[in-house]
């Protein structure tokens, strides 16, 4: 009975191992931008008001949401190829990739203040002077 449960359980786990190894990583387009140094933005959504500062470095693209408190809410860089890797421990979190990327095509066009959809949830992103 008892080896029974431990090959179950090395069942199950070897399956869960084996879909999470084939889980795709979502890549996206990144847009071609004119270098930038750093932004902020305020992030306002139904939860609240959040900090976002984004940081262009060489080829790479650096997000760090923060909420009120201080605490990351998203740490993330943006590779060339389109893929999002996580900077730290934070759980990963796919609408704010899509967020992310929503909010380089607003720096591309130059808005200070845009509206974003993302997932049905709605934020409203204002461009805040940082100098």
């Amino acid at each position: 009975m008892r080896l029974k449960r431990v090959l179950n359980f090395l069942f199950i786990f070897v399956t869960a191992i084996a879909l999470y190894g084939c889980a795709a990583k979502a890549k996206f387009d990144v847009p071609q931008i004119v270098n930038f140094d750093k932004r902020e933005f305020e992030v306002s959504s139904k939860n609240g008001s959040n900090l976002l500062y984004v940081s262009h470095e060489k080829e790479d693209f650096y997000f760090t949401m923060i909420n009120s408190m201080g605490t990351p809410l998203a740490r993330r860089v943006l590779r060339p190829s389109g893929e999002f890797e996580a900077i730290g421990f934070l759980p990963p979190n796919s609408a704010y990739n899509e967020l992310f990327i929503k909010i380089l095509n607003t720096i591309k066009s130059n808005q200070k203040e845009a509206i974003v959809t993302v997932n049905d949830e709605i934020f409203e992103v204002r461009a805040l002077d940082i100098r």
